[in-house]
């Protein structure tokens, strides 16, 4: 009697935390149960997963007269495919066609055709930089009623909720290990402009500024930034590159360049793991943006738009996400827990972010200064 109370009792507890698991199994869909155990999911983070599904009657009603659903995205095919599976088996009612395209072609011309009258799509990726520009149209949807946009760490989602922050991304320096050695590369942002590594063309420059010196504005001051970027064109050199962040990694595995400016963290890692050569680094300042989502205003499929978007916000769909390409989860049980790409990179630096809400101004004032720069060159690429 004495020996079979303290293994009851351990049964007990393995049962008490078993048997909470096994109901949420049971409900998963079979890409969820995958996802779960590819990535070896704590029992801790599988509480309240079915919670997080839980939407008004009206939505699933009307989404499955609607019964389809457009999504202008950046995720290559297989990824968003991997990704939305878990989404579909739970509401097979509901026809996706995505579409990848550009930033021109997946934000500007649906805002444009917007103001024309004409709704081309339901769902939009990557709207950072033209938040505003949808907000003057009055374009974006009120998400407010979304259960699972409280899901979102404060200052990562619109304060009106008319977008969402879907993913993090660190942005700094990708490159190739066998052309520049780690060590080489700056350990602080100023040390770039005397970095010989990097200089005269051996530094690829992205368009898209405002993931990493939009952050360094608000961190170190509009002077500061102003002057490092006039000293980056002038003293480093750096090719100026139409192609987008994914591409220009490419390049470097390539040799075309040493180096990126500027990468985002799981990007880098999904190539890196193919066997590619390539490395993350960060300075002593780690810029972060998140890519944010907005659903077209006046769409047809708006209830099927809110099913997505719910879905997506919650730990099923940011580890589906993150399963497919591996870029970190915004939801608040989930940072933290290892969900991303190169934290010794990252670890016991400083991390600054700017919320695209609050950049009206400052991000107006940035991309004035800095076209003239970027686009006075000879710019490369396609």
């Amino acid at each position: 009697m004495t020996t079979f109370i303290p293994v009851l009792g351990r049964a007990t507890v393995f049962l008490a935390a078993f048997l909470p698991f096994a109901a949420t199994a049971q409900d998963m869909p079979p890409a969820a149960k995958k996802v779960v155990a590819d990535l070896k999911v704590s029992p801790d983070i599988l509480a309240g997963w079915e919670d997080e599904h839980k939407v008004p009657a009206s939505w699933l009603a009307a989404a499955r007269k609607e019964a389809a659903l457009r999504i202008n995205g950046s995720w290559a095919p297989k990824e968003f495919d991997d990704m939305a599976q878990a989404f579909r088996e739970r509401y097979p009612f509901i026809a996706i066609n995505y579409n990848r395209a550009s930033n021109r072609n997946r934000v500007r011309v649906p805002l444009i055709a917007y103001k024309e009258g004409r709704i081309t799509t339901d769902i939009i990726t990557g709207i950072d930089s033209s938040i505003n520009q949808f907000r003057a149209a009055n374009a974006l949807a009120d998400l407010s009623d979304v259960p699972n946009l409280s899901n979102i760490p404060p200052g990562m989602g619109s304060r009106s909720g008319h977008w969402a922050g879907v993913r993090v991304r660190y942005w700094c320096f990708g490159f190739n290990p066998t052309l520049i050695k780690p060590e080489a590369m700056p350990k602080r942002w100023e040390d770039l402009l005397t970095t010989p590594g990097l200089k005269d063309g051996k530094l690829a420059l992205w368009r898209g500024v405002t993931s990493w010196l939009l952050p360094l504005w608000g961190e170190k001051g509009e002077a500061w930034a102003k002057d490092y970027a006039t000293r980056l064109f002038a003293e480093v050199k750096p090719q100026r590159r139409k192609e987008g962040a994914r591409a220009l990694i490419s390049l470097v595995v390539a040799g075309e360049f040493n180096a990126t400016l500027a990468a985002a963290a799981y990007q880098v890692r999904a190539i890196e793991k193919k066997g590619a050569p390539v490395a993350f680094h960060c300075p002593d300042v780690v810029p972060v943006s998140i890519s944010s989502v907005g659903v077209l205003a006046r769409n047809p499929h708006l209830n099927a738009s809110k099913l997505f978007m719910n879905w997506f916000l919650s730990k099923e769909g940011q580890l589906s996400q993150y399963a497919a390409d591996g870029a970190p989860p915004v939801h608040k049980a989930l940072i933290g827990r290892g969900f991303m790409a190169y934290p010794a990179a990252i670890k016991g630096k400083k991390v600054v972010f700017r919320n695209p809400d609050l950049l009206d101004e400052e991000l107006k004032a940035l991309l004035k200064f800095w076209n003239p720069l970027f686009n006075s060159g000879d710019n490369k690429g396609g």
